[in-house]
């Protein structure tokens, strides 16, 4: 986020300028970034006055740059607020220290996602924002937050919008929610809702079309997995899947084992896994996919991450829902 500072809060009051200090540490940490509108009037100004040399050094270099400015068309740093008076620059620094937080289902699954997809598709800047140096400042620039479930996801999103309408703040939040859809085009009840509540508080929320997380998985990745010398058991498992259509991959139901990969009794669902053989419907029902620990999604994307590339995202993402979801976030930085 950029924060533009005219020339009116530079000769503010005392607490204004306490205030754009509290913001040019931000900026010096990289979180976020300062311009400042009226540069040739900077070395006349309170603020500056005001300041000891090595940060009148930093200012000097913040309006030196607004000469050879280029428009900015992705984040981060692309959105912007002006600083005029006490009351935005209250509301600036409010937003400053506040993280951008993505809310997920669950953590462990689209929390890894998440972080697979943005090593994969983000800028360098954006990726030391979210989990570089970014990470290490206090508070951080960006967090993902799970409380389990779409249920607890609805809950979390009441919360977070509660809690920045209780400090005048537009709320820092970008919603992840998957389809749970059992077909192409099946979007469930509880996901609408959730997407429905993010529109009316001009949240973000990048649709995830695919079933869940588990689904955005590359072959590549699968493979290297089940080539481990432990999984050995795991690898007819990962042929079955891999033997599935692009449009049954999208739509199969990771679970524990003795669970059905789909609801044939469901006519969509019966014509989407039609060809699927008996012998692989029932390998992939007695699989073991899903879940926490080395089965778990966190662990296998974070484990094999040289067979994560943008090349084999984007054959399994064939809709490019995670680079949307990339750029959504590198825009609310």
């Amino acid at each position: 986020m950029r924060f533009a500072i005219k020339i009116a809060a530079m000769n503010g009051s005392e607490i204004v300028l306490n205030i754009l200090d509290a913001l040019l540490t931000r900026a010096e940490d990289d979180i976020h970034e300062l311009e400042i509108d009226d540069a040739d009037l900077l070395d006349n100004s309170a603020w500056y006055d005001s300041c000891r040399i090595t940060r009148r050094m930093m200012l000097e270099k913040i309006a030196g740059s607004m000469l050879h400015h280029s428009p900015r068309t992705r984040g981060p740093h692309l959105r912007r607020i002006y600083v005029t008076d006490e009351k935005t620059a209250s509301y600036a620094r409010n937003i400053a220290h506040t993280p951008l937080s993505v809310l997920v289902e669950n953590s462990e699954s689209d929390g890894a996602l998440v972080k697979s997809a943005l090593r994969v598709f983000a800028t360098p800047a954006a990726w030391d924002l979210c989990f570089g140096s970014g990470a290490k400042q206090r508070p951080p620039a960006f967090s993902i937050e799970s409380r389990g479930g779409h249920g607890e996801l609805e809950k979390l999103l009441a919360k977070r919008l509660e809690e920045a309408a209780g400090l005048g703040l537009e709320p820092r939040l970008i919603v992840i929610a998957d389809s749970d859809g059992e077909w192409p085009g099946d979007i469930k009840k509880h996901v609408t809702k959730i997407r429905g509540l993010c529109l009316e508080a001009s949240v973000p929320c990048p649709p995830l079309n695919k079933r869940t997380a588990e689904n955005y998985i590359p072959d590549a990745v699968w493979m290297a997995w089940a080539a481990e010398r432990q999984y050995t058991n795991a690898r007819p498992v990962v042929e079955a899947l891999l033997r599935l259509s692009y449009r049954q991959r999208d739509h199969m139901k990771f679970d524990a084992p003795a669970k059905d990969p789909w609801d044939s009794s469901k006519t969509d669902v019966k014509l989407l896994f039609t060809d699927v053989s008996p012998a692989d419907q029932e390998l992939l029902r007695t699989a073991n996919l899903k879940g926490s620990g080395p089965n778990g999604i966190a662990t296998i994307l974070a484990t094999h991450g040289s067979a994560l590339t943008r090349a084999e995202f984007q054959i399994r993402d064939h809709a490019g829902d995670l680079e949307t979801m990339v750029q959504c976030i590198e825009d609310e930085l």
